[in-house]
């Protein structure tokens, strides 16, 4: 009823207020309700309009309070009685929803306001209805330049400088395309600096709104990556192999002077154990090595290492421990080969009586830096140089200063080429750079602030900033001092070896002439004794044969063929005496018409044996004796139709031309002979069969090897029993 006394209530309103439809209509509608503000103007309002909908405090029973939403209109029953009709609906449970998605909003809104990250919100029409301030802070704009949007007026490039259109801006690109678009976009301000940032830009589907948009400023990120870039192409250009690696992922990084150096590389490098892959020989237990450089945090010194190719070379190394600021224990490796350098102190040491061993080591320590890739520059052996396109300095590394005496302060800002003896000729292998985009071992002097002088070879080669502009030239020095002073003891030592050859010459020419002698009394004094005993043994035999026994003709003829068989060698030692000591005659032989004379020669041995002698295209332009050749293919195909089988002698001769050299191949079809006699062959004397078997003195292949190796070239042979045998020599071409 209008004066709040209730007739009726269902069984909703009996469970909603606890109470019985007669305790509901007892109390009446001031017991339900609370009559505050919102209650008198309800009433105002249903007295005013008919009708209300307003949302009230209510009370149940237990005297508990709840919300509800109360529809209440005036109606005319058919007695004509003015009556209302209330509807009331408990929203307790809506209004707490309410009220939390009221706070959950409030705590987004604080975490956006409160993000380093800029965050903002464009309707349908692109107008920035929500931004935090990070977003104005990172594109350097107030809260008035963003609602009007004055960033709508700046030019967007990806990080190629290219300019982005309209519909590749992320926000127009997410609306149009309707997914997540993230992009790395650099934002020209008025004053045409750039501002680096990564855009990831989202529609929302379910809103009003067209898309949310998260800013990160990058430009911190990407200046370090272009430092980065800047290092890195500057290791590339050093001579050494410098790499990283750790005690639980291996090696890190791997340099171009490592690929050169080793053979390897990245993809077969990175991750792997380098002590393992390079083979390291350390001079001491690898555990206590280990443990020293964890104790020192750098460690120089050899090393052993061994390539791709298994080839061994020794090593100039410096290690260096660095802890990051992750905590991470990083070493960084730096290697440079000296083998060359290994071999040329050992063959000065040969030939130099008392010559010190030289070695340079170097014991300087450099200084643990913050930047990871500042180490790897600053352990480089080398002189390491940025230039400008000015020509002047802008960064060195402790080696620059090192050989000029300079400390960085003082290079820094200074031309290049007033630290040269020849700055002119420095100002134009800087302009070759420019031209040709690199050059390779430069020759130039460096000046020592105390007037040192140090020869260097340079390599250096351009580099380019992030639109692809060339900045500046990258140079790394390798001093070559030590490699000048061996340089100068060589030549040193080959003036003074003229005279000690002179000398040897006089010495060599003596002894010739003493062998000569030799070879007379040789010829006659030793022989003529061996003519009369077999004379006079042959002498007794013819006499006295009547008078003597079986045996004793046995034994007469027993000395007598000892006594030929010592003449036959003391003539093949005269030979071979002659072949070693007789003045060589060089000239351009023709081996076809070598062999041409050696059948000749052999003609009736090759006849009584029915042998084959062929042979393939041979040289025909060749400096060599050409006496002795003819003696040592005679000796060789001698000995092919002497061990022959119970076939016919077949003997081929071929050549064949590799690098420096002819290979000559003599083979046969003989006896052969086992693998264990094949060096013992060609030892003066040394025989494999005896006299009964074969003849011979055992000094033919001698001779052959002693004609070879005058020649300065080398002799084998490989042979398998019953099976032939194929002689090979060198001939220097």
């Amino acid at each position: 009823m209008p004066d709040g006394s209730i007739l009726a209530a269902n069984h909703t309103a009996e469970e909603m207020f606890g109470m019985s439809q007669g305790e509901i209509i007892a109390v009446g509608r001031d017991g339900l309700l609370i009559q505050d503000e919102s209650f008198q103007a309800a009433i105002k309002e249903r007295a005013q309009k008919g009708r209300i909908k307003a949302e009230l405090i209510f009370k149940r029973k237990n005297g508990s309070l709840f919300k509800g939403e109360l529809t209440s209109t005036f109606f005319t029953d058919e007695d004509k009685i003015l009556k209302t009709h209330s509807v009331i609906r408990d929203i307790s449970d809506r209004q707490k929803a309410e009220e939390s998605l009221q706070e959950s909003e409030r705590k987004w809104r604080t975490l956006f306001e409160t993000l380093p990250v800029g965050v903002s919100v464009l309707d349908k029409e692109r107008n920035v209805v929500y931004h935090n301030p990070s977003l104005g802070k990172i594109l350097g704009l107030s809260k008035d330049d963003l609602i009007s949007k004055k960033f709508a007026n700046r030019k967007y490039v990806y990080s190629n400088m290219k300019e982005l259109s309209f519909d590749e801006i992320p926000s127009n690109k997410a609306f149009n395309e309707k997914k997540l678009v993230h992009e790395e976009i650099g934002v020209i301000k008025e004053d045409n600096s750039i501002i680096w940032t990564m855009v990831s830009a989202t529609p929302l589907p379910f809103s009003d709104l067209s898309v949310i948009i998260v800013t990160s400023d990058i430009t911190a990120r990407r200046n370090i990556e272009e430092d980065l870039k800047r290092h890195a192409a500057l290791l590339d250009v050093s001579y050494e192999a410098i790499f990283s690696w750790n005690f639980e992922d291996g090696i890190l990084s791997w340099n171009q002077g490592a690929e050169t150096l080793y053979g390897y590389n990245k993809k077969e490098s990175i991750g792997l154990n380098s002590h393992n892959l390079l083979k390291t020989e350390f001079p001491m237990d690898l555990n206590e090595f280990i443990e020293k450089l964890k104790k020192d945090k750098i460690w120089s010194g050899e090393l052993v290492h061994t390539r791709k190719d298994g080839k061994r070379i020794i090593v100039e190394s410096r290690l260096q421990l660095i802890e990051e600021n992750s905590g991470e224990k990083v070493v960084i490796e730096t290697n440079r080969d000296i083998t060359d350098r290994k071999k040329s102190e050992i063959k000065l040491k040969e030939t130099l009586d008392n010559l010190e061993e030289i070695v340079e080591e170097r014991t300087k320590e450099l200084e643990l830096a913050n930047d990871y890739n500042r180490n790897l520059i600053e352990t480089s052996l080398d002189p390491l140089v940025t230039i400008g396109p000015d020509g002047r300095i802008t960064d060195v590394n402790k080696a620059t200063e090192k050989v000029t005496g300079y400390l960085r302060g003082e290079l820094v800002g200074t031309d290049f080429a007033d630290y040269f003896t020849e700055p002119e000729k420095a100002e134009k292998g800087y302009q070759q750079v420019f031209q040709y985009g690199l050059v390779r071992d430069y020759p130039l002097e460096i000046r020592h602030k105390d007037g040192t002088l140090t020869p260097v070879l340079y390599n250096a080669s351009i580099y380019r900033d992030g639109s692809g502009e060339v900045v500046g030239v990258f140079a790394a020095a390798r001093d070559i001092t030590e490699r000048k002073k061996a340089e100068k003891e060589l030549r040193e030592y080959w003036e003074n070896l003229e005279e000690e050859v002179k000398l040897r010459t006089e010495e060599l020419a003596k002894s010739n002439a003493e062998l000569e002698q030799f070879a007379y009394v040789a010829s006659h004094d030793l022989r003529e004794p061996l003519r009369m005993i077999t004379s006079f043994l042959q002498l007794l035999d013819r006499r006295y044969s009547g008078q003597l026994d079986g045996d004793a003709h046995e034994f007469i003829n027993f000395a007598v063929d000892g006594a030929k068989r010592l003449d036959k060698m003391i003539i093949d030692l005269l030979e071979y005496s002659r072949i070693a000591n007789k003045e060589m005659m060089f000239s351009e032989v023709d081996f076809e018409k070598v062999m041409e004379q050696v059948n000749l020669n052999l003609n009736i041995i090759i006849y009584e044996n029915n042998a084959e002698v062929t042979y393939d295209y041979l040289p025909k332009r060749v400096m060599a004796d050409e006496s002795q050749m003819i003696v040592l293919f005679q000796n060789l195909v001698g000995n092919a139709i002497k061990y022959r089988s119970n076939e016919e002698p077949k003997i081929h001769i071929s050549a064949q031309k590799e690098k420096k050299f002819f290979i000559f191949k003599v083979k046969d079809n003989g006896i052969g002979m086992e693998s264990k006699y094949l060096e013992r062959i060609f030892t003066i004397f040394q025989r494999l069969h005896t006299h009964n078997e074969y003849e011979g003195s055992g000094i033919g292949l001698s001779i052959a090897q002693r004609i070879v190796h005058q020649h300065g070239g080398e002799i084998w042979v490989e042979s398998q029993q019953g099976k032939g045998s194929t002689f090979f020599f060198t001939i220097k071409i």
